[in-house]
């Protein structure tokens, strides 16, 4: 996996390039850019992660849409499907369809505005993503390598 240093206004103009695209199939969608590069002055994977939410019920539904306009449906499970364009050997993007205002959808843009107002929650995140970049084999094992990190730092901004 490799990192590289923010782009952020590069990412800012990928996203707002995606988001009326997606907003063409999807009219009704609620739309976000997320993600690191989302997120200024910190390393990421040069892939732009956009959230789409819509009425739970129609997660799948809006992926096919999705999947049938060209994006490559690489996942699906209960509640979230994501997509990659152009496809998953070259993602520019990662299109992530959960319910609106559901736990995904708030526990995404949480973590982004966390990461966007706190620079210790920014080092330490960028550490274990420095470190699962590292020694991850592919996207599935740097995710999971993240994880603990993200709920830590998401379950501290619960005051929990």
């Amino acid at each position: 996996m490799k990192l590289v240093p923010s782009r952020v206004a590069e990412w800012a103009e990928r996203y707002a390039a995606i988001a009326p695209v997606v907003a063409g199939i999807v009219p009704d969608a609620h739309i976000e850019h997320i993600g690191s590069t989302a997120v200024p002055g910190i390393l990421a994977k040069d892939v732009v992660d956009v959230l789409v939410g819509v009425a739970e019920a129609d997660v799948q539904r809006t992926a096919a849409a999705l999947a049938d306009t060209g994006f490559d449906l690489e996942g699906v499970r209960p509640g979230h499907c994501w997509l990659s364009m152009p496809d998953r050997t070259a993602r520019h993007c990662i299109i992530h369809v959960v319910g609106f205002d559901g736990t995904r959808w708030a526990a995404r843009l949480a973590f982004r505005d966390r990461l966007r107002s706190d620079p210790v929650a920014r080092a330490e995140y960028q550490k274990v993503k420095v470190e699962a970049a590292d020694k991850a084999q592919g996207w599935g094992d740097y995710t999971a390598a993240k994880y603990p990190t993200v709920a830590k730092l998401l379950h501290a901004d619960n005051g929990s």
